[in-house]
């Protein structure tokens, strides 16, 4: 086992060298002399936010593996003509956010208390030979499928491009799972919020609740104006998420963070979600609206003594949130959408029979 982490260590070092060969899969889109998004050609576009100031370079979210990281890596530090990282600070622990920490070695990585926990799948799917055959399996099938893309696009250069760029990010995670590399892990975490101060600017940490993982934050860059929303406004369309880890005050938290950013003197130029272009201070108020119109209508849904059935059709996407009601993810949304009412169906059940619990031991 100390073998095995040794050599990752040393792997990942070798690694941070390893960029500039695929830099060319990469683009990056300038908000400011401060703040740049950065993310890999190809049609599952992530975010990273890379920012700027005087007292250090910080990063925003890590990719997959340190290869498919260290390309990114080494166009940011030749825009902002800098390398001194600072911090790393991990949105949540899911599979694009948290496994090119290692490249970092003189920062700081900041999370949420439940992301130390919340990473250690990365490490299982490394150490456990089924977990890690999986995906290598994967990404070899999805390899294949992309190469035989490869002559129906001949004509596009831009397909051309992107496929070649997925192609590559699929061989380069091969080799990091093949090889190994350390799993790091945040040395500073907090529980409600956390500011962390470059000098002139400052990085708002807030935390969630538990929902799409167990430690998903949001950052606000108040200088900028930029909102960093991770997993939470997810992209455009994307509709919210309330999964069975969630509990009734993560809930309620989500609709007060997403209230305190929408106030009149909260400034939000931009809202970098994980998984699209650059979002608007109105797809915020979408999401919040819907936790919002959830909370209160479910729980008016069972005073007026609906059924769950009754109230899944009420609350069906297509009827009560056409923001949300994109015709392609129609059933994907559908059965999210049933997840969701009835997990926060079961949650407001409780809590009132605890509620008359309550009155009746008194």
């Amino acid at each position: 086992m100390i073998k095995s982490v040794l050599i990752a260590v040393i792997l990942c070092l070798l690694v941070s060298g390893f960029g500039r060969g695929s830099t060319e899969s990469v683009r990056l889109e300038r908000l400011s002399d401060h703040v740049i998004i950065a993310y890999w050609l190809w049609t599952g576009r992530t975010n990273l936010v890379a920012v700027k100031a005087r007292k250090g370079l910080a990063i925003i979210d890590t990719e997959m593996s340190p290869r498919i990281m260290a390309p990114i890596k080494d166009r940011i530090e030749r825009v902002f003509g800098r390398d001194d990282w600072a911090y790393v600070i991990n949105t949540h622990a899911h599979i694009h956010h948290a496994g090119g920490n290692c490249l970092f070695r003189e920062a700081v990585v900041i999370g949420h208390d439940n992301l130390p926990s919340d990473m250690q799948w990365l490490i299982e799917r490394q150490v456990n030979e089924t977990s890690k055959r999986k995906v290598l399996n994967e990404n070899a099938k999805t390899i294949r499928n992309l190469q035989a893309l490869l002559p129906q696009v001949a004509g596009s250069r831009l397909q051309t491009k992107r496929i070649q760029g997925a192609i590559k990010f699929f061989q380069l995670n091969t080799q990091d799972m093949e090889q190994g590399f350390e799993v790091v892990k945040p040395t500073v975490t907090f529980s409600d919020k956390h500011t962390v101060d470059l000098g002139d600017l400052r990085l708002e940490l807030v935390y969630f609740g538990k929902g799409h993982s167990l430690s998903d934050i949001l950052i606000y860059i108040p200088e900028e104006g930029v909102l960093v929303t991770g997993a939470i406004v997810y992209q455009r369309g994307h509709l919210p998420g309330i999964t069975e880890r969630a509990e009734l005050k993560d809930v309620r938290r989500y609709i007060a963070v997403l209230d305190a950013f929408l106030e009149k003197d909260v400034k939000i130029d931009h809202v970098i979600a994980s998984h699209s272009a650059p979002l608007t201070r109105n797809d915020v108020k979408h999401v919040r609206d819907y936790y919002q119109t959830m909370l209160q209508g479910i729980r008016s849904a069972q005073q007026e003594g609906l059924t769950l059935e009754q109230a899944k059709d009420r609350f069906a996407v297509h009827k009560k949130f056409r923001f949300f009601f994109q015709r392609q993810s129609a059933k994907w949304a559908d059965a999210k959408q049933d997840r969701n009412i009835r997990v926060l169906w079961d949650l407001l059940k409780e809590a009132d029979g605890q509620s008359e619990a309550g009155k009746r031991n008194k």
